[in-house]
């Protein structure tokens, strides 16, 4: 009888702690807002140096995941708008939009706690648009499009804000492939943002 009342409310007190130390597993939507930037490129010297420079833009993003326990996969969508600003010093305004389809993982630290500090990387494909045609110093940009690889790493934290919805915030770049744009060719191209976001898990 005494071994009974000790056991019994020890296996009660176990029991109502364990949901608190669990890891939430299942599939959950996800979407952010931030800015994104394309990084300074470098211009060939056969068209007489110098760079192209780039403002920030809007960069949102939204896709499918699934949560293992402390690893997570995601498949998404991400749009970004970053304005080609300076040519060779020139001053101009050449929309650029960058979009991608990326497959990646998360690994998450400290997954059955409430703040959760991640780090993700994934793979996908790039279309880099050019909306406007103008001719800028020594250089002809045209209205063109390519398609290329892109690579992106992320680092952010994530609170579990109910049980249903999680908030977090991130930094990220992203790596692309050499791209053409008329005869314009760009190469170790790369951008980097800022993103709020949360994930609804279902």
């Amino acid at each position: 009888m005494l071994k009974k009342s000790i056991t019994s409310p020890a296996l009660a007190s176990l029991a109502s702690l364990t949901p608190l130390g669990a890891e939430e597993k299942g599939t959950y939507f996800v979407g952010s807002i931030g800015a994104g930037q394309m990084a300074d490129i470098d211009i060939a010297a056969s068209l007489g140096g110098g760079d192209f420079e780039f403002d920030p833009g809007f960069s949102g993003e939204f896709g499918i995941g699934y949560d293992f326990g402390k690893f997570r996969t995601e498949f998404t969508y991400n749009g970004t708008n970053t304005d080609l600003t300076t040519v060779q010093g020139f001053v101009t305004d050449i929309g650029v939009d960058v979009s991608t389809w990326m497959i990646s993982g998360a690994y998450d630290w400290r997954a059955d706690k409430k703040w959760q500090p991640y780090l993700s990387a994934g793979i996908g494909q790039s279309t880099i648009e050019v909306d406007l045609a103008r001719t800028v110093g020594s250089v002809a940009v045209v209205v063109d499009d390519d398609n290329i690889i892109s690579f992106k790493i992320k680092a952010g934290v994530n609170y579990e804000a109910t049980e249903d919805v999680d908030i977090y915030g991130e930094v990220w770049s992203q790596a692309f492939d050499d791209f053409t744009i008329g005869t314009l060719e760009f190469e170790d191209c790369g951008m980097t943002g800022v993103s709020l976001g949360f994930r609804y898990k279902l």
